[in-house]
């Protein structure tokens, strides 16, 4: 067999001849075949892949994608020429037969590689959440992938080998990627038809923003307006859907939320589970808050914070009712301190006035929980232990057994509040010692007047017992 160059020129002589000769003519739908091998040869021997296994796709990252089955450009050039004699010979038919098999195979077998696979919608609908949350998650990078790398070097492809013919091969393009694109936009309509829930409004906002920020450039691809058309109006159905199906999601979010009517009281006066939530979620969402604007603004946080002043009637201790307010209250102001998202979105003046708002919760809660035994038991009302009229005796030792009685119910109820952040706990336990330690120390400089039995902890003891506080477990004061 002569080599493919040879025949080559063989093939031209009988093109040429083919309109004056029967026989020349006969010689070229003769030669068609191995033509037509040869083009499915050059297209599917000189695919250069990237294999990944199913732990790979996880970890797939834009610059490590799957390469698409792209030729060399010698391979390319090859293709052409072999192209351009099946053209000019009347077989551009045939030619985009062959074409559009090999290359549809290539690029479905590329969509495949990036984790995403042809999937029912009855498939979608029964699928567990942690299954179809990975799904989601590879649909989101698979699509932007598809369109920028895979779909943008078909095109080129195509317009280098049918470059004497570029009607077909717009034709022979679109053909190519009808297929994958359904398929793409297919999984994207059946989540959409799934049942709505919560966990999967993440995912969702991820597959609209990834569609949404293709469309053009997808659209871009195709010259021949019935295929511009067509896809187009695919991708438009689709981002419609999605769109429709965030509305009704965030809407389900924020009716759960207003809903959330449990009327048992956290232990401890800890994070409401409610507030770890919504707050975790807010975060996530705050990454596309171009989108969610409307749905994140201020007032949903406040909304949030009138619903945790409704949860803390659940205490019957106004201290742990501010305890229960400032814990939740610190938690919110964390996230959005440590978001940059949510700070961008909600601005250091929120920040400003939200911090005060803690710093109410902490004087609510002394005030509920100290000022009977700051005034009362070590007989403060000014700021300094009281000092008996001269010629009086105090009765210290009465004073003495009630204060007694009173620390070791604070220390018995306070150890078992839980004040969740380290450091606003520290900074609580420094704001009670601020104003009991004096007030001991300045009840203790009475002692004279009264017998030492009565006194079961030195000061140093005291602020020892402090350290047990707002740990969330109780304590007893071993006297």
């Amino acid at each position: 067999m002569i080599g493919m160059t040879d025949y080559l020129y063989a093939v031209d002589d009988a093109i040429a001849a083919a309109g004056h000769s029967a026989r020349a003519a006969a010689a070229v739908h003769a030669a068609m075949p191995r033509l037509e091998e040869e083009v499915r040869s050059l297209l599917s021997s000189s695919l250069r892949r990237l294999s990944l296994s199913s732990d790979d796709i996880d970890e797939v990252t834009p610059s490590a994608s799957p390469r698409h089955g792209t030729l060399s450009p010698d391979a390319t050039a090859s293709v052409r020429v072999v192209a351009d004699r099946m053209l000019r010979a009347g077989y551009g038919p045939e030619l985009a037969q062959v074409y559009v098999s090999v290359r549809r195979d290539a690029l479905a077998e590329s969509v495949e590689l990036l984790g995403v696979e042809a999937v029912a919608i009855e498939e979608v609908i029964r699928m567990e959440w942690s299954v179809l949350d990975q799904k989601m998650r590879r649909w989101s990078h698979a699509v932007r992938t598809v369109v920028r790398t895979f779909l943008a070097g078909e095109r080129l492809l195509c317009d280098e080998v049918f470059e004497s013919d570029e009607e077909l091969g717009h034709e022979c393009f679109a053909d190519v990627a009808r297929g994958s694109v359904l398929q793409l936009l297919g999984f994207a309509d059946a989540v959409t038809v799934s049942a709505r829930a919560t966990e999967k409004l993440y995912r969702t906002l991820g597959m609209f923003e990834a569609l949404t920020d293709v469309q053009p450039e997808l659209e871009a691809l195709f010259s021949d307006d019935a295929a511009r058309e067509f896809f187009s109006g695919e991708v438009s159905s689709t981002v419609e859907q999605l769109g429709s199906t965030l509305r009704h999601t965030i809407e389900e979010f924020g009716h759960a939320i207003h809903g959330e009517s449990s009327r048992k009281a956290v232990h401890g006066g800890e994070i409401h589970p409610m507030t770890r939530y919504v707050l975790n979620y807010c975060g996530l969402l705050a990454d596309y808050r171009g989108t969610l604007d409307a749905v994140l603004g201020d007032a949903g946080l406040d909304d949030d914070a009138e619903k945790m002043d409704d949860k803390s009637r659940l205490y019957d201790h106004a201290g742990l009712r501010n305890i229960f307010l400032m814990n939740n209250l610190h938690y919110v102001v964390q996230k959005v301190r440590e978001s940059p998202p949510l700070r961008e979105l909600l601005g250091d003046d929120w920040l400003r006035r939200h911090r005060g708002q803690i710093r109410q919760y902490e004087t609510g809660y002394l005030r509920a929980s100290w000022m009977a035994v700051l005034s009362t038991h070590l007989r403060r009302d000014d700021g300094a232990a009281a000092r008996p009229p001269a010629g009086h005796r105090a009765p210290v030792g009465p004073s003495a057994k009630s204060f007694n009685a009173a620390f070791q119910e604070l220390y018995r109820s306070q150890t078992a509040w839980k004040v969740t952040d380290p450091q606003l706990r520290e900074e609580l336990r420094i704001a009670v010692s601020e104003r009991l330690i004096p007030a001991y120390r300045a009840f203790l400089g009475q002692g004279s007047r009264f017998p030492a039995r009565h006194v079961k902890c030195s000061l140093e003891d005291l602020e020892d017992y402090m350290l047990d506080f707002f740990e969330g477990v109780p304590k007893f004061v071993k006297w």
